[in-house]
């Protein structure tokens, strides 16, 4: 821990943060070759790993743009589809390339659209009900939609299932300034500046596009075009252009209907919010779709004992313009935490039982691309060796832990962060001092019912890296943020303004922040790596799989499946779950205090005893892997209580999304007066019911401690 050195952390951002290197690029290319060449000085064994995917570009030479008819027809412009260069000298230098200031969202289709603009809120389906009950259409409009509640891509999916032509993307005020008019913004505060404007992937899938569940190699075949991708909406099949609020006023300045009154689809923009009216826009879109070139890098410390276990730190490296804070505040950090363990290596000649494995990601911002492929390519040898992922996509802040993780993993974190001390001032000044204080402090409702010791840990749906992990190989994760609290500041998020400047006057001045992440985030690997036995807890993830079904239960009563498939059937699905439930927490219980006893040095075991615990507990997750995915439409998804619903938001974070999925689509087309649609999706459910069943048996039968104590 002592070894750390923040002032490495800010060097290392500064030379990472250096150019634009969106993924594809020659820039991006060159940034490999650095990285990898920084942990082969490190001492490690460094691997590239190298796939052709369909990525997606602006004409950064012709900005997109949105203009205004006038009575003359003639064409007034109301968006050149640029940012400005702000702040001081300094600043305006490391933003200074005219690529960043161009707005764009990746995958958007090409084209030019005419037509009306109705401003759709956050475009949620919500918004949309709202929009049918005051009787106003999208039908051959254009949508002015602001960021916000829901994905990106699941905006315009909606958007064009409501007959939109085109989508406007902006960041309202209300939303990036925190909720706050006349409020200082960058470069005088953290705050979205109004020619600010989000970039984004509108992608909705992850990995390579054109080939599904399987890597882009050489020998790839190509199953999918970019015709067929925007036909099943995976790629949008309107133009989508992102702008700032300073445009976005400009649009809603020239509607002309009545003043909304819902306070809750007015922003704090200076102008009058409206939902539409008759002047006509036109929306100008260059976007292209072509092959590129993405590498992963994959730097690896041997084990001493078990040189065949994977312990994983992830991270991606490509980002969207400059990319100080994502991905490079991590990426920086990651470096440090490479040049600790080896100096560790090197004086004590000490090594981890397990291997570590630094991993860093190409193309993430476009789709988890990088991570997916090298999953989908290293598909078995990972389901054999891999046992766990540790993944931190960004450090936006200093005070307090946003985690998303697995039950069995609890543990891992908490204690770790107890070990931490808090980099804020502020936060040791109130006698918190760790990173377990003050997430408990501002996060005190933990996952574990009547468990105060554990803070708030999310679901790991979706979002960065490390999803394919869980959802398709059943591989534990943890993800890990530090932000500010109480209030959100990362405003700047996918912005021409995420240059080392921000970091060294606003987020992370002595950079201490993210000196804790790191030291964070090696103690997890070390833990892990380094057990005699596997440090996850079996005895929580048994109390949070009750709770999740206890959940589950009440989601489905709630649309009326007891009715649809009857009451007793219903009771009797649920009990058989409950006792299977109950069978597992008992020999998980049993593993959970052999485990515990050991590595506190209170039981002492063989050889193979340990290797016996060791192979339960670390593929006790895949039980929960179906092979041929949660159900036949979402192959790709195969990890039957960490796959997220589906149906509202591809940044959710819901749980069974092989039962919830189908009982939601059963409900829709049953209100639709589909009856064969809900009973196709109603038999669905009830596969995913018995598939859940099945796997808490599987799970059962890997505990099995048969021959443990011969």
């Amino acid at each position: 821990m002592d070894s750390f050195n923040a002032g490495n952390i800010k060097k290392n951002i500064k030379w990472l943060s250096e150019k634009m290197h969106v993924a594809g690029t020659k820039e991006n290319a060159e940034l490999m070759k650095k990285i990898a060449d920084r942990y082969h000085r490190y001492g490690y064994s460094v691997k590239t790993y190298s796939y052709n995917v369909l990525l997606n570009y602006p004409n950064y030479e012709k900005p997109n743009r949105i203009e205004l008819q006038m009575d003359d027809k003639k064409w007034k412009e109301l968006s050149n589809g640029l940012a400005e260069q702000l702040g001081p000298k300094e600043a305006q230098e490391q933003a200074n390339d005219y690529r960043a200031l161009v707005y764009w969202a990746a995958y958007s289709k090409n084209g030019t659209v005419i037509g009306p603009v109705v401003y759709v809120n956050y475009g949620t389906i919500d918004d949309y009900k709202r929009l049918d009950k005051f009787g106003i259409s999208l039908k051959g409009k254009i949508a002015l939609c602001r960021y916000g509640a829901i994905f990106r891509g699941d905006k315009v999916q909606l958007a064009v299932k409501h007959g939109a032509i085109g989508m406007i993307l902006y960041s309202d005020p209300f939303d990036y300034t925190n909720g706050r008019n006349n409020v200082k913004v960058f470069p005088d505060e953290i705050w979205l500046p109004e020619s600010g404007a989000q970039r984004g992937t509108l992608l909705k899938t992850d990995g390579d596009p054109e080939t599904p569940l399987l890597p882009s190699k050489y020998y790839a075949y190509r199953t999918e075009t970019e015709e067929n991708l925007r036909e099943r909406q995976i790629m949008p099949s309107i133009p989508v252009m992102p702008i700032g609020y300073r445009d976005a006023r400009k649009i809603m300045e020239n509607l002309n209907s009545p003043q909304i009154k819902l306070h809750d689809w007015i922003g704090s923009m200076n102008v009058t919010y409206r939902i539409t009216g008759s002047a006509i826009f036109r929306v100008t879109v260059h976007s292209t779709c072509t092959r590129r070139i993405i590498t992963n890098i994959v730097a690896t410390m041997f084990g001493r004992e078990e040189p065949d276990r994977y312990v994983l730190f992830s991270n991606h490296y490509d980002a969207w313009v400059k990319g100080a804070i994502d991905p490079i505040s991590a990426t920086g950090t990651m470096l440090e935490m490479a040049r600790v363990l080896s100096k560790m290596k090197k004086s004590i000649k000490w090594r981890p039982r397990r291997t570590i494995m630094f991993c860093l990601w190409d193309a993430e911002e476009f789709g988890l691309i990088g991570s997916t492929e090298w999953v989908e390519e290293f598909m078995k040898p990972l389901q054999q060796r891999a046992v766990a992922v540790i993944n931190v996509d960004n450090i936006n802040g200093d005070t307090s832990l946003a985690v998303k993780a697995v039950p069995l993993l609890y543990r891992v974190i908490v204690n770790a962060a107890a070990k931490v001390g808090s980099p804020n001032e502020l936060e040791r000044g109130a006698e918190r001092m760790t990173l377990l204080d003050s997430w408990k402090f501002y996060d005190p409702k933990g996952p574990i019912t009547g468990d105060r010791s554990i803070p708030g840990i999310g679901i790991p749906g979706s979002g960065s890296d490390f999803q394919r992990f869980i959802t398709y190989l059943g591989i534990p994760v943890i993800d890990i943020k530090l932000e500010s609290a109480p209030s959100y500041t990362y405003m700047l998020y996918h912005t021409m303004y995420e240059i080392p400047w921000l970091l060294d006057n606003f987020l992370h001045q002595n950079y201490t922040a993210l000196m804790a992440v790191g030291q964070l985030w090696l103690e997890i690997g070390r833990d892990i790596a380094d057990s005699l036995i596997i440090p996850f807890n079996l005895h929580d993830y048994g109390l949070v799989l009750s709770d999740f079904i206890d959940r589950m239960d009440q989601q489905l009563e709630h649309i009326g499946i007891p009715k649809a498939i009857g009451a007793k059937t219903y009771r009797v699905v649920f009990n058989n779950l409950r006792e299977a439930l109950t069978r597992f927490q008992v020999v998980a219980n049993v593993i959970q205090e052999i485990a515990q006893s050991v590595n506190t040095g209170h039981e002492s075991i063989s050889i193979k005893q340990a290797e016996m615990l060791n192979n339960r507990i670390q593929y006790i997750e895949r039980a929960f892997i179906i092979e041929q995915g949660i159900y036949p439409e979402r192959a790709e998804f195969r990890h039957l209580i960490f796959t997220s619903n589906s149906i509202r938001n591809d940044y959710g974070n819901l749980l069974f999304g092989g039962i919830l999925d189908p009982a939601l689509q059963w409900h829709n087309a049953l209100a639709m007066g589909n009856l064969n649609k809900a009973n196709y999706w109603l038999k669905m459910m009830k596969i995913g019911l018995a598939k859940l069943h099945y796997s808490i048996e599987s799970a059962i039968m890997i505990l099995d401690m048969d021959g443990y104590f011969d």
